[in-house]
């Protein structure tokens, strides 16, 4: 018996400890702050949990495999430049890409590098979102898409790539007439992917022929959602727009009133289109059929984001900056959960102030792992809040 206790004294408090921070955790109310972390360089990429690690690129050219229990970083691997794109983890391969041009695969156990590829696109230089111009806030970054063995992202020197997953290498490639800063979406038959040059266009998935492309009038940044035999999409023509994905064809367009650019991407459930905005500083629920308003939710800041939907909650940031160019309205930073059915406000977290022309706040999608929403702010930090 003194040797079952010898063992069970540990045990016992590493259990004592887990349920000392299990009962704190209950003790939060929904938003509530669990821990932040600095992790270096600001966040701008969306967030990947895969396994109980969540992947993620700064701005710093640092790619993180953070682990959620110990608040350690497993392993870091470092690029030539800022990382803004999402990664995709599938089988052994974490994908990502950099401004230095590549698309990476690493081990996502290791870190090791298992290939990378070039998009064509070192030396491209940014305009990112400042108090001068010339105000063109290019700020995103094509994310890598995996259907089967293939691999497709964007570059920004406008080629669509389609690439092998084993071994990095081009299965084709398609010329637009702009960057494409858009993260493509397939309904299975077409790949969808939007362009600076103000075109959504379908590609043929497997040989990268085009099916048919529409002129939205400004440029795209988001990325498109596909759902019922749609394609939804908005662009800086501020305007959203429901088509038909076989064809190509205007089904219905909301265009703001007040001119607001729309660099969000939609989400679409049961039958509602979710999309954030800049100016109109506001996340819309729209009828996915008819493109009319169902309800808005001022979030007070840019809400450049992707929304989130989990279990009825719509969680989407806003991003602020300093000085604004309508007077008398201050943009505010913060992490928004609403109602998915009313459009009511649940809750708002509100991150510090920051240094700089953009003030603080998330632009990243979270992630929500066991009750815990993880968020990777601009402030460079990483914060986990009670779901």
């Amino acid at each position: 018996m003194s040797s079952l206790r010898s063992i069970s004294a540990p045990c016992c408090l590493l259990l004592a400890l887990l349920a000392g921070t299990a009962l704190a955790q209950e003790s939060l109310e929904p938003g509530d702050l669990i821990w932040s972390q600095e992790i270096g360089g600001q966040l701008w990429a969306p967030l990947e949990h895969h396994g109980g690690v969540l992947y993620f690129g700064s701005d710093d050219g640092t790619f993180h495999a953070f682990d959620i229990e110990s608040r350690q970083v497993k392993w870091r691997f470092r690029t030539g430049g800022i990382i803004r794109s999402r990664a995709e983890v599938v089988g052994r391969h974490v994908m990502f890409a950099s401004d230095d041009g590549y698309l990476y695969s690493v081990n996502v156990d290791s870190g090791e590098e298992l290939w990378r590829y070039d998009l064509g696109s070192a030396g491209f230089e940014r305009v990112l979102p400042a108090v001068d111009p010339p105000y063109s806030y290019d700020y995103k970054h094509s994310s890598p898409l995996v259907r089967g063995r293939t691999v497709y992202i964007g570059s920004a020197n406008g080629t669509l790539h389609a690439i092998h997953h084993d071994v990095g290498l081009a299965v084709w490639q398609f010329q637009a007439d702009g960057p494409i800063r858009s993260t493509p979406a397939t309904d299975g038959r077409n790949l969808f992917f939007g362009s600076w040059d103000g075109h959504l266009y379908a590609l043929d998935l497997e040989d990268g022929s085009l099916s048919w492309s529409y002129d939205t009038g400004g440029i795209i940044q988001g990325s498109p959602a596909t759902e019922a035999g749609r394609v939804f999409i908005g662009s800086r023509s501020a305007s959203i727009f429901g088509l038909d994905a076989a064809t190509g064809s205007e089904r219905w367009k909301y265009a703001h009133a007040d001119g607001s650019w729309v660099e969000s991407s939609p989400v679409v459930d049961d039958a509602i289109l979710y999309i954030g905005s800049s100016d109109a500083r506001a996340l819309f629920a729209l009828d996915a059929a008819t493109g009319e308003t169902v309800w808005t939710y001022e979030t007070g800041g840019w809400s450049w984001g992707d929304p989130l939907i989990v279990d009825g909650v719509v969680y989407i940031g806003g991003l602020s900056a300093f000085p604004y160019y309508f007077e008398g309205v201050e943009l505010r930073p913060g992490l928004h959960a609403v109602d998915q059915r009313s459009g009511d406000a649940l809750w708002e977290f509100k991150p510090q102030k920051i240094d700089g022309y953009l003030t603080g706040g998330f632009y990243a999608t979270p992630v929500i792992v066991d009750g815990v929403i993880y968020a990777g702010g601009i402030d460079g930090r990483l914060y986990a809040l009670r779901q």
